[in-house]
């Protein structure tokens, strides 16, 4: 649970879609709670509507672990680079050749592409979030669309890896083989690319294709 660690930020948002585990009795103590929204999109965007009077937001998924300097990477990026959306590298939270595999994939696609994704953790001005829309409240590659649309607006230089590793939960590519899932996403990422419905995305993503 992220939310400890968080203890240096100055309001901590938490969006709740519906969890039955112990998600609300943890955060009741340490943060406020947005619940309804269904998807990460919504609730990502519900998030940010309830820090209106931030200068700066910080997306994080609810399984990843900040790095321990976190804040520190965070002002030294707000302080040098002001005008630009920072991430933290990818490092998947288990041991083998397939995670590592899985990190270096990571690094080339934010290197070659620009494109980090949202479990990377998003740090974003309010006012770079704002002027790009924010989040769409799509079900589905929700990170990839903002992500897009700061290019489009700003360019690629726009984007700037923050000091520190994001570790990542990859239980699910354990348990569906790295090398299936990770080719599943990447299909995925092509079809909608090529504009297909994302209605029938989100169906075979949740499908399992």
């Amino acid at each position: 649970m992220l939310l400890p660690q968080l203890g240096d930020a100055d309001r901590i948002v938490v969006a709740d879609g519906g969890s039955t585990d112990q998600t609300l009795n943890v955060a009741v103590r340490h943060a406020v709670i947005a619940s309804g929204a269904r998807g990460r999109g919504q609730q990502l965007a519900l998030g940010a509507r309830h820090c209106a009077n931030a200068d700066w937001l910080l997306f994080i998924h609810a399984d990843n672990q900040l790095p321990s300097a976190w804040r520190r990477s965070v002002n030294r990026h707000i302080l040098r680079h002001p005008t630009s959306v920072g991430y933290f590298r990818f490092r998947a939270n288990a041991k083998g050749f397939w995670p590592r595999f899985m990190d270096f994939s990571v690094a080339m696609r934010c290197h070659w592409w620009g494109l980090p994704y949202g479990d990377q953790g998003l740090l974003i001005s309010k006012e770079m979030y704002e002027a790009v829309g924010g989040y769409s409240e799509q079900g589905l590659f929700e990170d990839v669309a903002l992500i897009d649309v700061i290019k489009h607006h700003f360019g690629r230089t726009a984007l700037r890896p923050l000091n520190g590793f994001m570790r990542i939960d990859v239980s699910k590519h354990s348990r569906e083989g790295f090398w299936s899932r990770g080719w599943k996403n990447l299909k995925l990422l092509k079809a909608y690319r090529r504009g297909q419905d994302l209605s029938e995305l989100i169906q075979k993503y949740e499908g399992g294709l």
